[in-house]
Protein backbone atom coordinates (compact mmCIF):
# COMPACT_ATOMS: atom_id res chain seq x y z
CA UNK A 1 0.00 0.00 0.00
CA UNK A 2 1.05 2.94 -0.90
CA UNK A 3 0.96 6.43 1.04
CA UNK A 4 1.73 9.88 0.22
CA UNK A 5 5.13 11.56 1.63
CA UNK A 6 7.25 14.34 1.57
CA UNK A 7 11.35 14.07 0.44
CA UNK A 8 13.92 16.86 1.91
CA UNK A 9 17.46 16.99 1.31
CA UNK A 10 20.11 17.31 3.75
CA UNK A 11 22.17 20.91 3.34
CA UNK A 12 24.10 20.06 6.86
CA UNK A 13 25.94 17.17 8.53
CA UNK A 14 24.27 16.31 11.41
CA UNK A 15 25.85 13.75 14.37
CA UNK A 16 22.60 12.56 16.29
CA UNK A 17 22.28 13.49 19.79
CA UNK A 18 20.60 10.40 20.87
CA UNK A 19 19.70 7.00 19.68
CA UNK A 20 16.48 7.64 18.08
CA UNK A 21 18.09 10.43 15.33
CA UNK A 22 19.56 10.05 11.75
CA UNK A 23 23.37 11.02 11.14
CA UNK A 24 22.80 13.15 7.90
CA UNK A 25 25.52 14.31 5.41
CA UNK A 26 24.67 17.19 2.83
CA UNK A 27 22.83 15.78 -0.02
CA UNK A 28 21.69 13.09 2.44
CA UNK A 29 17.99 11.94 0.65
CA UNK A 30 14.74 11.90 3.34
CA UNK A 31 11.21 10.74 3.39
CA UNK A 32 9.17 11.73 5.66
CA UNK A 33 4.83 10.14 5.50
CA UNK A 34 1.96 12.70 5.18
CA UNK A 35 0.30 10.92 8.11
CA UNK A 36 3.51 11.93 10.35
CA UNK A 37 3.55 15.06 9.47
CA UNK A 38 0.03 15.50 10.18
CA UNK A 39 0.17 14.45 14.05
CA UNK A 40 2.60 17.23 14.27
CA UNK A 41 0.82 20.04 16.70
CA UNK A 42 1.57 22.87 14.37
CA UNK A 43 0.72 21.13 11.25
CA UNK A 44 -1.49 23.22 8.50
CA UNK A 45 -1.47 22.01 4.71
CA UNK A 46 1.91 23.42 2.97
CA UNK A 47 3.95 23.74 6.15
CA UNK A 48 5.72 20.71 4.64
CA UNK A 49 7.69 22.62 2.37
CA UNK A 50 8.96 24.78 5.51
CA UNK A 51 10.72 21.85 7.44
CA UNK A 52 12.57 24.83 9.42
CA UNK A 53 8.94 25.34 11.21
CA UNK A 54 7.97 21.92 11.66
CA UNK A 55 10.71 20.62 14.39
CA UNK A 56 12.16 17.22 14.48
CA UNK A 57 10.75 15.04 11.68
CA UNK A 58 10.73 11.24 11.58
CA UNK A 59 12.02 9.67 8.26
CA UNK A 60 13.96 7.54 6.65
CA UNK A 61 17.42 7.96 5.09
CA UNK A 62 17.93 6.77 1.48
CA UNK A 63 21.93 6.60 1.79
CA UNK A 64 22.04 4.92 5.30
CA UNK A 65 18.63 2.84 5.30
CA UNK A 66 18.07 3.92 8.64
CA UNK A 67 14.90 5.45 9.90
CA UNK A 68 14.86 8.11 12.99
CA UNK A 69 14.34 11.82 14.01
CA UNK A 70 16.20 14.80 12.10
CA UNK A 71 15.84 18.29 12.60
CA UNK A 72 13.95 20.58 10.24
CA UNK A 73 16.19 23.03 10.22
CA UNK A 74 19.13 20.78 8.64
CA UNK A 75 16.95 20.28 5.35
CA UNK A 76 15.10 21.71 2.52
CA UNK A 77 11.95 20.27 0.78
CA UNK A 78 12.25 18.19 -2.32
CA UNK A 79 8.83 17.10 -3.13
CA UNK A 80 6.07 15.22 -2.88
CA UNK A 81 6.61 11.36 -3.28
CA UNK A 82 4.65 8.17 -2.62
CA UNK A 83 6.31 6.01 -0.21
CA UNK A 84 5.44 2.01 0.53
CA UNK A 85 5.80 2.02 4.11
CA UNK A 86 4.16 4.94 5.92
CA UNK A 87 5.36 5.60 9.85
CA UNK A 88 3.00 7.57 11.83
CA UNK A 89 5.52 6.95 15.00
CA UNK A 90 4.97 10.39 17.11
CA UNK A 91 8.40 11.79 17.66
CA UNK A 92 9.43 13.55 21.04
CA UNK A 93 9.09 17.11 21.76
CA UNK A 94 13.12 18.84 22.07
CA UNK A 95 14.63 22.04 21.71
CA UNK A 96 15.42 22.23 17.32
CA UNK A 97 19.27 23.21 17.16
CA UNK A 98 20.14 26.22 14.92
CA UNK A 99 21.22 25.77 11.10
CA UNK A 100 25.08 26.21 11.06
CA UNK A 101 25.55 29.66 8.79
CA UNK A 102 27.40 28.96 6.13
CA UNK A 103 30.85 31.01 5.68
CA UNK A 104 31.25 32.98 3.09
CA UNK A 105 33.50 32.10 0.48
CA UNK A 106 34.94 34.38 -2.49
CA UNK A 107 36.30 31.40 -4.01
CA UNK A 108 32.77 29.95 -4.38
CA UNK A 109 31.25 32.97 -6.60
CA UNK A 110 34.17 32.86 -8.51
CA UNK A 111 34.08 29.36 -9.47
CA UNK A 112 29.96 29.31 -10.58
CA UNK A 113 30.98 31.67 -12.67
CA UNK A 114 33.53 29.71 -14.84
CA UNK A 115 31.98 26.69 -16.03
CA UNK A 116 33.18 24.62 -18.98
Amino acid sequence: MAADGFQYRALYTFTKDQEEDLDLQPGDLLTVCKASLMSVQNYEEGIEEHPEHLGWLLGYNERTKQRGDFPGTFVEFVGLIKMAHPSTQPRSQRPLPAAPIPEPSHEMAHDSAVLP
